[in-house]
């Protein structure tokens, strides 16, 4: 990567984040019509990975870059496919329906994320990224609305809750450990090949045992169709995952949580109708200040970095 110009080192991962979180926020809606189109979750589960392993197979087979499986390679894939798809979707499944909306919402990967690579001194504290963490913070805050939640009581437990966090924790831990011991040699295709070839052969025994063997019987023509459409979104996330993590670290990838809960609000009004409050807007608007903050302090800290190379040399 070339790091003499800051500003333009970020501008691919930028474009990738932005345009890679506005096409993954639409598997909200993809998952939406597949389970209303009579496909269990857990099945969902399975059967997206494998679309997304399958297509994803027939590009490395194009471009001969087939996944490698050197010791390396065979852990990257399996720590990924456990904590940033298998586990968090697992808890995810169990938790929804035990919890308000909102609670499932409000993501704080991109904290967890900062205080992770903080304490392995992947990144050193930068007001600007730290600030663009709180204004996207307070833009899922605006939408989620947790003065509106009241009381959980009722049948709802602060166990499930806890059960929720699991996900933006496994997420977090993994944005981390990717730019660790991601393999030198490897390619993001090959990497993301590997880790939805993983996570189809994890995710089978959670649908044997929960929806048993499940071949789309009874699916409509729109759940299959849905099934698919969420399988090319999870190629999308682990390909701008890899790829941005390699350009710009963990943290700056973190904003792509940010992007997504401000973009799949926008689908669900062009592809449902759904409709929202004014005070939407403003919170993508604190998203966006967000993004612009992340991107700057990531400049700042290639900066210093740089400057720091250059003192040594």
């Amino acid at each position: 990567m070339n790091t003499s110009s800051p500003a333009r080192s970020l501008a691919f991962p930028l474009v990738l984040l932005v345009g890679g979180g506005i096409i993954y926020a639409t598997f909200f809606s993809a998952n939406r019509i597949a389970v209303d189109g009579g496909v269990p979750s857990m099945a969902l589960a399975f059967w997206q990975s494998f679309f997304g392993a399958a297509g994803l197979l027939v590009v490395s087979l194009l471009l001969r870059d087939l996944p490698k499986l050197s010791a390396a390679h065979l852990r990257q894939y399996g720590f990924t496919a456990i904590f940033s798809f298998s586990i968090p979707l697992v808890a995810l499944t169990f938790a929804a329906p035990q919890l308000p909306a909102g609670l499932l919402t409000l993501t704080l990967t991109p904290a967890l994320t900062y205080v992770f690579a903080f304490v392995t001194r992947l990144e050193r504290f930068n007001i600007w990224s730290t600030g663009g963490l709180v204004a996207g913070l307070v833009g899922v805050v605006l939408i989620v609305q947790p003065w509106n939640w009241g009381d959980l009581g009722g049948n709802v437990s602060g166990l499930w809750f806890l059960v929720a966090l699991i996900a933006p924790l496994g997420y977090a831990i993994n944005n981390v450990v990717v730019a660790l011991i991601r393999p030198a040699e490897s390619t993001t295709l090959q990497l993301s090949t590997g880790v939805l070839v993983f996570a189809t052969v994890m995710m089978f025994p959670f649908m044997w045992a929960i929806d048993g063997l499940y071949l789309f019987e009874g699916a409509t023509a729109a759940g299959v169709g849905g099934t698919v459409w969420a399988g090319v979104t999870d190629i999308v996330i682990f390909l701008v995952l890899f790829e941005v993590i390699h350009r710009a670290g963990p943290v700056f990838f973190s904003q792509f949580n940010y992007i997504v809960t401000a973009a799949g609000i926008f689908w669900a009004y062009i592809i449902f109708r759904d409709s929202f409050e004014p005070i939407v807007w403003l919170a993508v608007a604190f998203m966006a200040v967000g993004l612009y903050l992340a991107n700057r302090g990531t400049n700042q800290s290639i900066r210093e970095r740089e400057a720091k190379k250059a003192a040594k040399g």
